[in-house]
């Protein structure tokens, strides 16, 4: 069970990060999130000092879910041939299905600090490294991995994003590219 201050953390990033999916990151405010998640401004401070932090708190919350989410899919994934390619797959549409939005306003609006932006790294290499040994050819990951960059890099820069039908339209054949044993 999580301890108060964990719960008061979860509920001030998940307010921040309904404030930003209703009305934008300029709308953010820290007095805004305060009120909205019905806590005193200095409760807020006492977890988040400025808004620089906030907003990188809710980067590293936002990663730390979509990880959540990958090792539950390939938990749930009896099949061991590319499961961890599938969680990929699942857990990037899961995560550009809630979070799409969010997470290019984030990215393409706030500097990361060298040291969030280096934890996030470390967490996504640790997810790589899984698809390397995942008994499909490890090119096939790749292309698959490189092609769910790309959605997200288009979403986050607005060049040309897929709307969320086609996003599935491309999503349905990467999942398929996991299931053909190839050699390495």
């Amino acid at each position: 069970m999580a301890s108060k201050a964990d719960q008061k953390r979860r509920l001030i990033l998940d307010t921040t990060k309904q404030i930003i999916l209703d009305y934008g990151l300029r709308a953010l405010t820290l007095d805004g999130v305060a009120e909205k998640a019905d806590i005193s401004k200095g409760g807020l401070l006492y977890h988040f000092p400025n808004k620089e932090s906030l907003i990188k708190g809710l980067a590293q919350y936002i990663f730390d879910q979509f990880s959540n989410q990958f090792y539950k899919y390939a938990e749930n994934d009896p099949d061991e041939t590319g499961k961890w390619t599938r969680s990929l797959i699942k857990a990037s549409k899961y995560d550009l299905e809630h979070n799409g939005d969010l997470n290019a306003a984030i990215l393409a609006t706030s500097s990361l600090k060298p040291d969030i932006a280096k934890r996030i790294s470390k967490s996504y290499d640790i997810i790589l490294e899984k698809l390397e040994d995942d008994k499909i050819n490890p090119i096939t990951a790749n292309i698959i991995r490189f092609a769910l960059d790309g959605i997200y890099y288009s979403k986050m820069l607005n060049i040309a994003p897929l709307e969320k039908e086609k996003i599935n339209e491309v999503i349905q054949p990467l999942l398929e590219m996991t299931k053909r044993k190839e050699k390495k």
